[in-house]
């Protein structure tokens, strides 16, 4: 069966919310391919998973934990012939999944070839500090280095809420494991050419104490890896 839109979600220890978060969105959307890459979990996510019995959801497990670069990648094998756009979102509940409607209705709406959600277009001053200012400010850096080196004009970068015409996979020549993904996928749209736009999404960000994985490590390594960029 061919899809208009598949959903492809990476997991890994997200015990606590994954079944709410898959299971509405594999109800909401019965017509979309849902695929959700367990990536070596040590808790009960995989279980949680387990439990979905939705006709439209593909589910698999990596055998040990290789990062969220290298689930992204192994969805993207299982879509690319089986839907004409693939979106992208995390298994915990910063994003709001009636923002994939948002976005979805763009493509019905305009031949886009890349959409994301953005946290920053109309986030409140209070809302920056509630997710700690730190973090407002790193993604800001990474953002902006971004547009620099790739010649886009986004306001958020690393946006867990990203999406692309399927078309493109195997030009993108994805190959990062972890969390680099987030501007390798943004690499590999420019130099096609691609301009991505944006939708404001809300955001309800988490601390690591609350389940977070990407760490002021990961951002030193995405830092490291936009100024490398060739």
């Amino acid at each position: 069966m061919k899809y208009k839109y598949s959903i492809v979600i990476p997991c890994f220890n997200e015990e606590n919310s994954v079944f709410k978060v898959v299971n509405t969105i594999c109800i909401k959307f019965p017509n979309i391919l849902v695929v959700v890459i367990d990536d070596g979990s040590t808790d009960n996510s995989y279980l949680e998973l387990q439990k979905i019995k939705s006709k439209n959801l593909n589910l698999f497990k990596n055998e040990n934990n290789y990062g969220k670069g290298y689930s992204i990648r192994k969805g993207l094998e299982n879509i690319k012939n089986k839907s004409d756009i693939v979106i992208f979102t995390d298994a915990d509940e910063e994003i709001n999944i009636d923002d994939i409607s948002m976005l979805i209705s763009l493509y019905e709406k305009y031949d886009y070839d890349a959409v994301f959600g953005s946290r920053f277009l109309k986030m409140k001053f209070s809302e920056k500090v509630n997710m700690g200012f730190h973090r407002y400010l790193a993604n800001m850096l990474l953002t902006k280095l971004s547009n620099y080196r790739l010649n886009q004009n986004l306001t958020d970068m690393e946006t867990a809420l990203k999406s692309f015409k399927t078309k493109y996979v195997n030009k993108l020549n994805l190959q990062s494991d972890r969390f680099e993904i987030e501007p390798e996928i943004v690499k590999g749209l420019s130099n096609l050419n691609i301009k991505i736009m944006e939708v404001p999404v809300s955001y309800n960000p988490r601390s690591i104490k609350e389940g977070k994985k990407i760490s002021f490590k990961d951002g030193i390594k995405a830092l490291i890896y936009l100024i490398n960029l060739k």
